[in-house]
């Protein structure tokens, strides 16, 4: 399973710039992959259908992520923060 090319390219670009992945790009609900770390890319400058957020839920563990409106794929970073919402 792969994420599409847009989310793709980010999660590349995160490897590239020392981010780890913890969870392989897979399907369980949705196509998603997890980044150990925060983002560590610019995002100011996101493709059009990727949309930027938070997600500082204990439940979800992970603090941000991008979602693919056309593909319907999510790459996810970090873990929730008690200091951040």
């Amino acid at each position: 399973m792969s994420l599409c090319r847009e989310l793709a390219a980010i999660l590349e670009r995160e490897l590239s710039l020392g981010n780890s992945l913890g969870q392989a790009p897979h399907r369980a609900g949705w196509p998603h992959a997890a980044l150990h770390q925060d983002f560590k890319s610019d995002l100011s400058q996101l493709p059009p259908a990727v949309q930027h957020g938070h997600c500082n839920d204990p439940h979800y563990g992970w603090y941000e992520q991008l979602y693919c409106r056309e593909h319907h794929h999510l790459l996810v970073a970090g873990t929730p923060k008690s200091d951040r919402r």
